[in-house]
């Protein structure tokens, strides 16, 4: 069968059963097919983990006292100062510089 255009179709060519290799049913079934999500994964090497005691300021003791007034402070919205922003801005602009 050819087409011409939208109004004007020749049947002079024998027309006969689509064959599996059409590309079009092959896109259609490669399309259908359901595709298993893909997870991301991250590896770490035991050299890449860090001591918890050596994250931890002062060698591993936890000021209880320090961390409660902190929380207060951020609850109250008290923590964040002008004054220490800027010493925060300082520190990171001499790193940088």
């Amino acid at each position: 069968m050819q087409i011409y255009g939208p109004f004007r179709v020749s049947t002079t060519q024998a027309t006969g059963a689509a064959s599996p290799t059409n590309r079009v049913q092959n896109a259609a079934q490669t399309a259908a097919k359901p595709r298993a999500p893909q997870a991301d994964q991250l590896d770490l090497s035991a050299s890449n983990r860090l001591d918890q005691s050596s994250a931890i300021a002062g060698g591993g003791e936890i000021r209880i006292d320090k961390v409660a007034q902190i929380r207060r402070e951020i609850a109250d919205g008290s923590y964040e100062t002008t004054e220490k922003l800027d010493a925060a801005l300082d520190s990171l602009l001499d790193q940088l510089g």
